[in-house]
């Protein structure tokens, strides 16, 4: 699951990087974590992100706040 979640991060980033609208992706972030930081931050699109991916989780017997336990567990390993 955690390779998935990386190899979205990955697919998410790249076009919005070559565009300029995000950082370059590292290999190491994943989508879930992501998606919670930008969420903490207020971001709308994240939060609705965050609940399908949430809904997703959940689905496949995950914590249903995945996105944000993933920020806060991950946090200081994705910068």
């Amino acid at each position: 699951m955690k390779a998935l979640d990386i190899l979205a991060c990955a697919l998410w980033l790249a076009p919005l990087y070559v565009v300029g609208l995000a950082d370059c992706p590292t290999g190491r972030q994943m989508i879930s974590s992501y998606v919670g930081q930008a969420a903490n931050n207020g971001h709308r699109w994240a939060i609705i992100a965050a609940s399908v991916i949430d809904h997703l989780a959940r689905l496949l017997g995950d914590d249903p706040r995945h996105c944000e336990r993933s920020f806060l567990k991950y946090r200081h390993l994705d910068d």
